[in-house]
């Protein structure tokens, strides 16, 4: 099978899943390596398809009620997490996943599933919590959430307020 068909597959089987797919078991089913799934979903990825990498494998994000959702590149420090998160949920925006680019390891995110400041509270109390530091700390606050809100004019809305709060470079935006 060539990549292209490959990457066609392995966009349907996520797009009938609910749950994350490993690398490795795509890889066992095409019969190629994990490394070449890897470089597979980094190709899909650059093709702005809403993929999110968890520590349990690839996910498809599928849009709830038909909003839009962007990957969108933000950095900033430690201390702004809660300002920029009840930003995008004070627009009406849904931060489905953060991750990172690893210069090592690669893409590693996890799904947030943060609508409100109620979650945004949740979230910060379970990194004080744990004791564990947020992703951006690996990257020099730099990362990426996909975004999800109702249309297309709220989601601009959403990236221009992050811009305004200095979260996104110029040039920056997913």
């Amino acid at each position: 099978m060539d990549s292209g068909k490959r990457k066609e597959e392995i966009l349907k089987i996520l797009s009938e899943r609910d749950s994350p797919v490993s690398a490795l078991s795509l890889a066992q089913k095409f019969g190629v390596t994990r490394q070449v799934i890897v470089k597979d979903m980094a190709v899909i990825k650059a093709g702005n398809k809403n993929i999110i990498s968890t520590a349990r494998g690839y996910l498809l994000h599928k849009p709830d009620n038909q909003g839009v959702s962007r990957t969108v590149k933000v950095c900033h420090g430690a201390s702004e997490i809660e300002n920029e998160l009840n930003l995008i949920v004070d627009l009406g925006g849904y931060v489905v996943s953060t991750a990172i680019e690893h210069p090592v390891y690669g893409i590693i995110g996890e799904t947030l599933n943060i609508k409100s400041r109620k979650d945004v509270k949740n979230f910060l109390h379970k990194i004080e919590e744990t004791g564990c530091e947020p992703l951006l700390r690996l990257t020099h606050g730099r990362h990426m959430h996909i975004i999800e809100a109702e249309n297309e004019e709220g989601l601009n809305d959403i990236i221009e307020a992050l811009k305004l709060n200095g979260f996104i470079d110029g040039g920056n935006e997913g």
